[in-house]
């Protein structure tokens, strides 16, 4: 996923570039494939860097914690203020993912599966659980775990818990 920002080297603070997002199945890594990619990014000329925003749409394989069944997750990614560092103003401390080259180009696939990994939920529930009630959740389970559950839960409200 590579943009030529030529014009923004060395263009005037402010001026900005818009680059749309339309790929199809894409493997970012072994751990990492989405089947789509959508998207906008506008590039934004500061003093010294290039400012990225916008945002990536697309659809991660994860697997509910509550029914431990693999389900597709719909994702709206937001890029905010991600800082691209241009070639003439060197900093030590810069990605350098996140380094426009000499000859003007970017590669966003780094930040793309970093900021795609970073929305992922840390305890991803399928949209059919998420507003189940205890009812429903319960029938869910087989009759030993329901039976445990049922007598645990009486027991935390009769000493108080919550």
């Amino acid at each position: 996923m590579r943009y030529r920002l030529h014009k923004l080297l060395y263009g005037p603070v402010g001026s900005t570039q818009v680059e749309r997002l339309e790929r199809g199945p894409t493997k970012f890594d072994d751990d990492l494939q989405v089947p789509y990619l959508r998207g906008a990014f506008e590039f934004v000329r500061l003093s010294d860097v290039v400012l990225l925003r916008g945002s990536v749409e697309t659809e991660v394989p994860v697997r509910c914690v509550r029914s431990l069944e693999d389900f597709n997750l719909c994702l709206n990614v937001p890029l905010d203020d991600i800082l691209l560092g241009l070639p003439q103003y060197p900093h030590s401390d810069a990605d350098p993912d996140r380094r426009i080259s000499d000859d003007g180009w970017i590669d966003l696939t780094e930040t793309l599966r970093e900021e795609i990994i970073m929305a992922i939920p840390i305890n991803p529930i399928h949209p059919k659980y998420a507003r189940a009630s205890t009812a429903e959740l319960l029938s869910a389970l087989d009759e030993d775990d329901r039976d445990w559950l049922t007598v645990h839960l009486s027991n935390s409200q009769d000493s108080g818990e919550s």
